[in-house]
């Protein structure tokens, strides 16, 4: 600890009384639920928020949710204000509590500090410098330093929700940034909360730091298989997998499996020749089996990855059965399902899978117009989406016999992903140039291969 800051006190009669009373109002809340007859997924859905959220505010913890939050339950509910009226009394006790504390830490307001929304895989968080009143990142990590941290309430509370922040930040910004500019920052990250969930007894506390080390773990998966390491990529997927399983974590099982499917069938033949279409489907089998604990978001790729496998497999009703699934799916997906893995996830995204399937279907002019919809609508923030999308956008001018425009865009599109480092984009622009094989004495073609040669070269 640096000279000149209060030594924080840690007074485990108040953190027994907090505990306590916030597991009241998760009782409370489950008991009418309960008594309504609703589902979590139910009470999420009649009173607009996701059913992860309604399952955090049921956990007997320390967290209090967000007064928003509950007073959307008590509606929901017809509690006549009665959770409202626990909620608040437990915000009062909980400062006078900190009334009773000689010493307190005075970073952050009492206010924020005494409330957070709940902190769970795919959900919003608040406090994003909690974590650098807990470890100083300018220092090696010190295992002494990580465990004293893990035995404090205050740690459990508030500096996890800033390493949930940092994973959302970090797999928000894989769509825009370079990938090799993200890969160290992922892996420091990763090892953080690798270190903290290794040296916590705490079993509640173990459980959200698992849950987020297996996401922070597929996050990195997606960085390392922009870089072109597919080994990495895989193995980061497959652990996340076999400790989700080990947790009995479904939702971080579900979309573990998802991205080890697309990692296994190399997106299904769209980015090499090392992957299998029918090892990428039977984990994606495996993943939907988990989708009633899963985000719309997640449940949506699952969706369009099977719809894109079908595809490639020339099975035309079971990819439309696909894409249907998806876009119920999408229907459900509002702006807090869009963080972190699921950030690029909205109809536009879908329109992108379907634009593709088309083309492994044969059916280019329909590839191309659902394409052009879904760059129409793309936004700056996922480029690598964009960027995807235009290369089978330009296979499918290619098909139809429009070399000279399909050329272009292939030639333009390769430059850009060249320019960012994405060498999963550039394998995938390298298997549409394959595809110009039919044409490779045409003009068009001949100028496209001799300018992605000296490109590469360069």
């Amino acid at each position: 600890m640096q000279e000149g800051k209060g030594e924080r006190v840690v007074v485990p009669d108040h953190n027994r009384q907090r505990a306590q009373v916030a597991d009241e109002l998760a009782r409370e809340i489950k008991r009418r639920r309960l008594a309504a007859g609703l589902s979590q997924r139910e009470l999420a859905t009649r009173i607009g928020y996701t059913r992860q959220y309604v399952s955090m505010t049921e956990w007997e913890d320390a967290n209090l949710p967000s007064r928003d939050l509950v007073a959307a339950i008590d509606a929901g509910l017809d509690a006549d204000g009665e959770l409202m009226a626990i909620h608040d009394r437990i915000k009062q006790e909980r400062k006078a509590a900190r009334r009773d504390v000689s010493r307190v830490d005075t970073a952050g307001s009492a206010d924020e500090r005494s409330e957070c929304v709940p902190i769970g895989v795919f959900g919003p968080c608040t406090h994003p410098g909690a974590l650098s009143e807990a470890i100083d990142f300018d220092m090696p990590l010190d295992r002494e330093q990580i465990g004293a941290h893990l035995r404090s309430q205050r740690m459990s509370e508030h500096a996890i929700t800033s390493l949930v922040e940092v994973t959302r930040l970090l797999a928000g910004q894989r769509q825009s940034v370079a990938p090799g500019a993200l890969l160290g920052p992922i892996e420091a990250h990763r090892d953080t909360v690798s270190a903290l969930f290794r040296n916590t007894s705490d079993s509640r506390l173990k459980e959200r730091l698992g849950s987020l080390l297996g996401e922070t773990s597929i996050v990195a998966s997606r960085v390392w298989s922009a870089v072109g390491d597919r080994a990495m990529a895989l193995s980061h997927c497959a652990f996340a997998r076999k400790l989700a399983d080990s947790m009995r974590d479904p939702v971080i099982g579900g979309v573990a499996r998802i991205f080890e499917s697309n990692l296994r069938s190399d997106a299904a033949t769209l980015i090499g020749s090392d992957g299998d279409v029918i090892i990428g489907l039977r984990i994606l089998r495996d993943a939907a089996t988990m989708t009633d604990s899963l985000p719309p978001a997640a449940r949506a790729r699952i969706g369009a990855e099977l719809a894109q496998a079908y595809a490639v497999l020339e099975l035309d009703r079971e990819c439309q059965d696909a894409l249907s699934r998806a876009q119920r799916a999408v229907d459900d997906i509002d702006e807090i399902d869009r963080a972190g893995l699921f950030s690029d996830w909205d109809a536009s995204r879908l329109l992108v899978y379907e634009g593709t399937c088309w083309l492994f279907l044969n059916k280019p002019r329909k590839a191309i117009a659902a394409l052009d919809a879904a760059l129409s609508t793309t936004g700056d923030g996922n480029r690598n989406v964009g960027l995807a999308a235009q290369v089978d956008l330009a296979s499918a001018y290619n098909q139809i016999g429009e070399l000279e425009e399909g050329c272009r865009i292939l030639g333009e599109t390769h430059s850009s992903l060249l320019a960012m480092g994405n060498q999963r984009g550039i394998e995938r622009a390298h298997r549409a140039i394959e595809r110009t094989t039919p044409w490779r004495n045409e003009q068009p073609v001949r100028a496209l291969r001799e300018r992605i040669r000296s490109t590469e070269i360069q």
